[in-house]
């Protein structure tokens, strides 16, 4: 399903919202956000995109199209989202370095890092087709890591270390 759509924001719903660790990482979240994906022109991506969503007691509750006001807005170019949902970028270092730009209480959207980190796995499951050049990379979706591999994971990177037999 096409980035940054009303649909694409219902299946982010769905999933999030039955998702644990995300829901234990949003406990008592009742912010509301705006995402504004900037036209890339060069990249066959000619228009302004924006959407937003509320959190209810962590759960994603009411989601639009177009502008609100919310407690926070991030805005950025559609290829710097692009690169966050394929892994070229994380959202914290993204927010961070101002590839996307912030409007609202800045400590307080940084605290909920973990929760963004989260969100960003699971948007990463939603088979998504992105405009423009940026088409090559649309994401074919699928699961979440388990905890059982993500553990995994880490056990071999530490047995890569130097010095390891």
């Amino acid at each position: 399903m096409k980035l940054a759509t009303l649909e694409y924001l219902v299946e982010a719903k769905q999933r999030s919202n039955v998702d644990p660790k995300y829901l234990e990482l949003a406990k008592g979240n009742n912010e509301s956000y705006t995402l504004v994906l900037e036209p890339d022109p060069a990249q066959g991506v000619t228009s302004t995109t924006i959407i937003g969503f509320d959190n209810l007691e962590g759960k994603m509750n009411n989601l639009w199209e177009g502008q609100q006001p919310t407690l926070f807005t991030l805005s950025g170019s559609y290829g710097v989202w692009v690169d966050i949902l394929r892994g070229k970028m994380g959202a914290t270092k993204a927010i961070t370095m101002r590839k996307l730009k912030t409007h609202g209480p800045f400590l307080q959207l940084l605290s909920g890092s973990k929760r963004i980190i989260r969100w960003v796995e699971i948007l990463r499951t939603i088979p998504t087709e992105f405009e423009g050049t940026y088409a090559q990379y649309n994401l074919p979706g699928g699961s979440l890591p388990t905890e059982e591999a993500l553990v995994e994971v880490e056990s071999d990177r530490a047995s890569d270390e130097p010095g390891d037999m």
